[in-house]
């Protein structure tokens, strides 16, 4: 009976230590916000990002959303949530001056506004990537789910 307990003893802890340990990482990743808009780039306060190389901060998301033109009708669309501490006040995403970089406020963490990847940051994740899609003078906004 003895060995019998023990093993289910060892079961129980195996099956608590592989369900708790997923469950620790997903406390530090930035929480889900329904993103679903249209800007009509032809709009005064939008011909900026029309440009190639350009970007505009707009509203929506977990703490506002940046808009990047790659080229004249592809957009690239990031949380400015820092995704290495994303509950702390300060952890927001600003372009720096080159124009090329994602820097937070809070941690100094630097992502490519290319394509959201990681460049120089204690953060192990990328971006938050939203999806685009441009259909003659309407761009899309919204999430992958």
């Amino acid at each position: 009976m003895k060995n019998f307990l023990t093993k289910i003893t060892i079961i129980l802890t195996c099956f608590a230590f592989f369900i708790l340990i997923p469950a620790c990482d997903n406390q530090n990743r930035i929480p889900y916000v329904y993103v679903n808009f249209r800007i009509y780039p032809d709009l005064p306060q939008y011909m900026s990002v029309k440009t190639p190389g350009n970007y505009l901060y707009l509203t929506g998301g977990v703490k506002g959303i940046v808009l990047y033109c790659q080229f004249t009708d592809e957009y690239k669309a990031y949380e400015r949530n820092c995704p290495n501490d994303p509950f702390e006040q300060n952890s927001i995403l600003d372009v720096d001056s080159t124009g090329l970089f994602l820097v937070c406020r809070n941690c100094d963490s630097k992502f490519s506004i290319y394509d959201g990847s990681i460049v120089d940051s204690p953060s192990k994740y990328p971006l938050l990537q939203y999806l685009t899609y441009l259909e003659g003078g309407t761009l899309y906004i919204y999430n992958a789910n």
